[in-house]
This record gives structure tokens, sequence and C-alpha cells, in this order.
């Protein structure tokens, strides 16, 4: 499947995945750096949208607005486990924070164990990151997949991109991409969402069932995308595209 997705046109919701999508993956969270004028074309795109654009990411929201300077209004972190509305609300999901306790010390444990995996506390979620060892990517997760059982149903697995983490069964992107489409101005628009990784797969099934699709920047497959960007460079690119037609309509 490599299909180019449409340009993009003023009639869309777009949701974009942060890490890998909007900005190329770094070694670490903090590593990550973000192009001179993303915020701006950000900016931007969230205009000539009437809003309609979110941010969907396994970050932290503060995260986002400090990498992006707070250009997208609607942010839904941690895979949606807080959420941000376009006039500024912030909904917390009802999960079980608690089951997280006991994973604490044993991924601590295990961190130290083995040199090159990080530990991210989210507070809601905890991500090992193995980067910087990839040959411990197995063991991430299957000491992560214990945790998951250990919980019995309330917590689970989500594997990423050099990142594996354990996370409330009952957050998804697709979760938080839903509530956003049920509110004003993402409501009566087609969904547009872009991502990366296996923690996007979720939204590409949810925008692949109404009649929005999903694009996903860079080579993995399988998946439930119907249309490709090779980079995130491309996207910038592609995201460019609403733009320039505005333009054409105005200089006509």
């Amino acid at each position: 499947m490599d299909v180019q997705p449409p340009p993009l046109t003023p009639d869309v919701a777009l949701f974009l995945d942060f890490d890998g999508t909007l900005v190329e993956i770094a070694p670490s969270p903090n590593a990550v750096e973000v192009a001179p004028n993303l915020h701006e074309l950000l900016s931007q795109v969230a205009w000539h949208l009437n809003g309609a654009v979110a941010v969907i990411t396994g970050r932290p929201i503060e995260a986002i607005d400090e990498h992006l300077k707070g250009s997208v209004r609607a942010v839904a972190g941690i895979h949606g486990a807080e959420r941000r509305t376009s006039l500024g609300h912030i909904v917390q999901a009802e999960i079980p924070t608690q089951a997280l306790d006991p994973a604490r010390e044993s991924l601590s444990v295990f961190c130290r164990a083995n040199p090159g995996v990080v530990a991210e506390d989210k507070g809601v979620s905890i991500a090992l990151h193995y980067r910087n060892a990839p040959g411990l990517g197995p063991k991430a997760r299957a000491i992560i997949e214990e945790c998951a059982a250990a919980s019995h149903g309330q917590l689970e697995r989500l594997d990423g991109n050099m990142v594996v983490e354990l996370k409330p069964a009952s957050v998804r992107k697709a979760v938080a991409m839903s509530a956003y489409m049920n509110e004003p101005p993402f409501a009566g628009r087609r969904p547009v969402f872009v991502g990366d990784d296996l923690t996007d797969e979720s939204a590409f099934v949810a925008v692949s069932q109404t009649n929005g699709y999903g694009v996903i920047v860079g080579a993995r497959t399988p998946t439930a995308a119907s249309s490709r960007l090779a980079s995130v460079a491309a996207l910038h690119a592609w995201l460019t595209t609403l733009n320039e037609q505005n333009d054409g309509r105005r200089a006509s």
C-alpha cells in the first residue's frame, strides 16, 4: 500500500500523532527536535480548518504544548487518558491508576538490571523505552505483559516504535478521536487520522469505518491506514497543500 493521501480539504477534521509523525523519533523523549516553523504551519492549518485540528499522542498534554508552542488547542495526551477540548476544558478519563502501583517497583528493578532501557512514568501509564538497547525489546515486552496479566484486565500492553507501554485497557486513541468528533468544531466533518505506529492502528480502523481515512507516516506494514506518506518531511509538505489551496482561491 503506497497510495498517496489526497490533498487536504477544508471539510476535514484532522487528527495527528506526534512522535514519528510530526517529529522524528529521537533516542529519548527529551531529545526530540521540532522543526522551527512547525508551530506556524499547524496554526495556519488550524485556521483553514476552523480549529478542527487535534494532536492525539502518548505524551502528556503539557509536553505537546511546550514542543508546539501552544499552536494546537485540542490535545489528547497519554493515548486519551487526558484530553483538552477546543474550548480548553480538560477531561480526565476514569481509569484505575492504582493498578499501576505494583508494577512501578517491578519495572524500576527491570531498568536497573537492563542498562539502556528507560522507564517513563506518566502517572496513568508507564512506558519502557529501549531505543538505546534494541536487543532488549523482547524482554521489555515480556515484563510489561507480566504486569498487565497481574492487573486482571485493568491494564494492557501497548507496543510502539522502540517502546512498550503499560496502560489502562480502556484508554485508546480511537476513543479520544470519537469524543472530539462529537464536539465542535470537529462534529460533522470528515475525520482524517495521521500516525506512524501500532498505537495509531485503533484510530486508523475507526476512520476506515466512517467516511474518513488514515494516513501512515513511514514504511511500517501491515496497517489499516488507506494511504501513506514516506516521512515526517513528506507530512509537513502535505499539510501545506491546504494552505496552498486556500491561497489559490484568494488569488483567483
